[in-house]
């Protein structure tokens, strides 16, 4: 590539414009915003000529202009300030010419009148370019500064293509505003269905649209009054919107007797869909009447050339520019641009060309081509530097003498199509001819495949894909060629595809071609088949539950939204007439008095935002009454208000029976008990008396008579005397036995180390004659009666000593955490219990021992077991003969237990 002109700017104030003409056509697509673009342009023009003032001038009635954006201005004058648009004026000057004007000094300018604007800011010299054609232009780009210095034809070039991308960006939003203003007009249908696709009201412009015959719609099911929607886009869609609860857009085609194009909007509500739409069939025409264009200019005979930069001499030709300049390939070859093309009068005017196509990039100009024969015409030629090896121009030509304006039109169409096919998100767009081969590929799926766009192009069907793709898009390709559209799904590259062909037709509505739009459903397809599997988990999870599942709104009836299949063996009702709201739940199912209470509990746990639980009664469609237990939890919306309720409703019937039987035994051995107690009581009080008057008479007999007895008699009194006494132990162990549940204390906390120095200091005498030694571990805090509970130690320990045997008695007290709980336990060596007579030792008077060789009543393991009971604990004993015994029993933690009364 040539270094640039001594006369034009150097390589990095060149890349640097560049980039400012294509940042400011960057922002010129994102933006809808005019103010910003036009003030990002005058900024633009600052940063790529380094001047001081820059400003786009809009026009205005009566020969002004406004300032309507810029840079360098006194604050308060963008906006407000406007200057004279005059035919003697700059700015007149300016929008009447076709070509930059190009001032060096303000000052001593005669041709026009300079603003005062500028001789305020010190403006010497600068660069004006209309924006807008010159018959009604929309206003000026000028580029200004305050210094002594030359602009050139470069400089000129750079304003005009900032000027150019502010033109585009005004005429794109003038194209938009008519569109909106032309469909803005036209009212849309609207019609609404319910959750069963049934009508339930049309406006006045859907009958319109869509029911020429005037049938009744209302109440009747969509899909059957328009069968052909079931093969066409509308069912899916709608369903997305319906189940998905998403709004959807689309465009799509009904077929006779309607045969139109609708754009729709379709709305998800409470209740089912609202469904807005136009009739597009008319935009639609225009647009296959523009794809036509598109297809006719792909296929156009344009002069191309290949040109050497430097020399303009012509390197390689097509046969089109040949033909239409009427030379062969050879005599072409020994010409350069200038012999061809008035526009350059020498090389040197070429090479000047060459610097602002290097400095574009790519470049349109007006050109007139002449032929061999000295005739000449019109042509718009596009030229591009392209760097390969090495620098190359590339001229496409074409005739614009009759069709200028038009084609021109058709080819911005073109490279928006394209542009547009380009930008295809998860998909590639393709155009085909007769012959089944590919004339345009685009979109940015090809970055994810083995072959590129460029690699389609030209290329047949059969030699682009795998056999078996190819295969099927052949056969699908031929029927577009016959006039049918189709859809194929596919595998390509590990991945799945779905490839939509129609075909394309001329004017006359032949077809000439197809056009196919393929997208990667892959991520699509494993979505539907992961929703599909958890549909049936979801399905069989639903079918084994044990109750009826459901959904319901948080209404006073619960109506029914969703009801599982179990709904019909829970109640006798059908799960739809619930659904349907045939049947309310609340009024028709749900006993009345409940209704309140379950009321109440849904909404208090809801406040908790907490799952609830509520027994209550149903009567079923046969009259029956069955207590159900409803597991539930209510679903807030984005507020966090509830919405609907969903949960499980069992059957509870057989349980609440047994529930009711259970309470009303525990109230009979409740009363049972309480009247053993009772009888316990009062024999046990009652045979004290006797037995006082018994033991006074024997001890009269004694003192009075005693010296008279032999031998016989004293042991015969002796043996009175004792049973009476051994009566009375028994008698007040008895009593002491009635009395745990109702002369205990309230439970408190109670330290167990304190309780054991207790006992073991009344047992001190016991203790000392016997030579016992007492050990114990830590010792922990209890809730229960302290009475009751030291009464419990010292009757284990009293046995553990009683029972040692012919050694010193060894005994261990521990304790041990089991959850909420302590166990606690006396270990001794002593002479053991059979394991079958183990049950037998906490039964009342059930002694496994002689009264002569071992003292006691009976009773003190049963008063302990007893009292452990009391404290909701257990007692049991581990031991074998000779090995010694350890007896268990658990209390309650103090830390963990509130403190019941008695």
């Amino acid at each position: 590539m040539e270094s640039p002109s001594p006369n034009g700017p150097d390589v990095r104030t060149q890349t640097r414009r560049q980039k400012v003409v294509a940042d400011l056509g960057r922002r010129a697509l994102e933006t809808d915003d005019l103010e910003v673009l036009l003030d990002v342009a005058a900024d633009a023009l600052i940063e790529g000529l380094a001047i001081e003032h820059a400003a786009v001038l809009e026009c205005r009635p009566a020969d002004e202009a406004l300032l309507r954006a810029g840079a360098g201005w006194r604050a308060g004058l963008v906006g407000s300030a406007t200057v004279s648009a005059s035919a003697e004026t700059l700015v007149g000057e300016v929008l009447r010419r076709e070509e930059p004007f190009l001032v060096e000094d303000v000052r001593d300018e005669e041709r026009v009148d300079s603003p005062e604007l500028f001789a305020d800011h010190g403006v010497v010299g600068g660069i004006g370019i209309r924006i807008g054609p010159v018959e009604e232009p929309w206003g000026a780009l000028g580029a200004y500064a305050t210094d002594d210095r030359s602009f050139t034809r470069h400089d000129a070039s750079f304003v005009e293509s900032v000027a150019a991308v502010l033109e585009t960006a005004l005429e794109n939003r003038q194209t938009r505003r008519e569109f909106e203003d032309s469909y803005g007009r036209i009212s849309d249908g609207f019609f609404a269905v319910d959750a069963n696709w049934n009508f339930t009201y049309l406006n006045d412009r859907a009958h319109e649209l869509i029911n020429p015959d005037d049938r009744e719609l209302v109440g009747r099911n969509v899909w059957e009054s328009f069968s052909a929607a079931l093969e066409r886009q509308f069912k899916p869609k709608y369903e997305r919107a319906m189940y998905d609860q998403e709004t959807v857009s689309f465009e799509e085609y009904y077929p006779e007797p309607l045969d139109s194009w609708f754009e729709v909007r379709a709305y998800p509500s409470e209740t089912g869909l609202s469904v807005y739409f136009r009739d597009v069939t008319e935009r639609k025409e225009r647009e296959r009447e523009l794809e036509l264009f598109r297809t006719l200019l792909d296929h156009s005979n344009d002069v191309v050339l290949v040109i050497e930069p430097e020399s303009g001499r012509i390197l390689d030709a097509n046969e089109t520019a040949c033909r239409r300049l009427g030379y062969d390939r050879n005599e072409l070859l020994e010409l350069s641009v200038p012999d061809i093309e008035r526009r350059f009068a020498d090389i040197d005017d070429w090479r000047a060309h060459v610097e602002d196509v290097a400095l574009e990039d790519a470049v349109t100009i007006e050109g007139v081509h002449e032929r061999k024969d000295g005739t000449t015409y019109p042509a718009e030629v596009n030229v591009s530097y392209v760097g390969i090896d090495e620098g190359y121009m590339l001229a496409v030509a074409r005739d614009v003498t009759d069709r200028r304006r038009r084609e021109r039109r058709l080819r911005k169409s073109e490279q928006q199509y394209r542009t547009l096919a380009e930008n295809v998100p998860n998909g590639i767009v393709t155009l085909f001819d007769d012959d089944l081969r590919y004339t345009l590929a685009a979109g940015r799926t090809f970055d994810t495949l083995p072959v590129s766009a460029a690699e389609i192009e030209g290329q047949p069907v059969r030699e682009t894909w795998p056999e078996d793709v190819a295969g099927t898009l052949e056969n699908v390709f031929q029927a577009a060629l016959e006039g049918e559209s189709g859809e194929v799904e596919l595998e390509y590259a590990d991945r799945e595809w779905v490839v939509h062909v129609v075909p394309i037709t001329d004017g006359d509505g032949d077809v000439f071609g197809g056009m196919t739009i393929a997208q990667d459903i892959t991520e699509r397809n494993e979505r539907e088949r992961e929703l599909e599997m958890r549909e049936r988990r979801l399905s069989t999870l639903i079918e084994n539950v044990p109750g009826m599942v459901y959904r319901c709104k948080t209404e006073r009836g619960w109506p029914m939204t969703f009801v599982s299949d179990a709904c019909e063996d829970l109640t006798g009702y059908e799960p739809d007439a619930l659904e349907r709201g045939e049947l309310s739940w609340g009024e028709d199912v749900m006993v009345q008095e409940d209704r309140d209470k379950l009321w109440e509990t849904v909404h208090e746990q809801a406040s908790k935002a907490e799952p609830f639980s509520e027994t209550y009664r149903i009567e079923t469609a046969d009259g029956d009454l069955r207590w159900v237990r409803d597991y539930g939890r209510a679903l807030f919306d984005e507020e966090g208000a509830v919405i609907d309720v969903e949960g499980i409703i069992a059957d509870v019937t057989d349980r609440k029976r047994l529930e009711d039987e259970l309470k009303e035994r525990k109230r009979q051995l409740e009363e049972s008990n309480e009247r053993l107690e009772q009888f316990a009581y009062a024999a046990s009080h009652d045979l004290q008396e006797p037995l006082r008057m018994v033991t006074s008479y024997l001890g009269l007999i004694e003192n009075r008579y005693g010296d008279e007895f032999d031998a016989d008699g004293e042991e015969f009194l002796a043996y009175a005397v004792d049973g009476a006494e051994r009566m009375r132990e028994m008698i007040d162990a008895l009593l002491e036995y009635s009395r745990v549940e109702t002369q205990g204390d309230p439970f408190e906390p109670i330290e167990l180390e304190g309780v054991v120095d207790d006992v073991l200091a009344d047992l001190r005498l016991r203790i000392e004659e016997t030579d016992a030694e007492i050990e114990r571990g830590t010792l922990p805090r209890v809730s229960g009666d302290g009475s009751q509970v030291r009464q419990v130690v010292q009757n284990l320990l009293e046995n553990a000593i009683t029972y040692s045997g012919d050694e010193p008695p060894r005994v261990r007290i521990d304790a041990d955490r089991r959850g909420s709980r302590w166990a606690i336990s006396v270990r001794d060596e002593g002479i053991g219990i059979d394991p079958d007579e183990q049950g037998r030792v906490f039964t009342v008077f059930n002694r496994l021992h002689s009264a002569e060789e071992y003292d006691g009543t009976g009773i003190g393991l049963a008063l302990c077991e007893r009292i452990v009971e009391r404290h909701d604990g257990e007692i049991r004993v581990d031991s074998e003969p000779g090995e010694g015994s350890t007896f268990t029993f658990t209390l309650p933690a103090a830390s963990e237990r509130p403190e019941p009364g008695p």
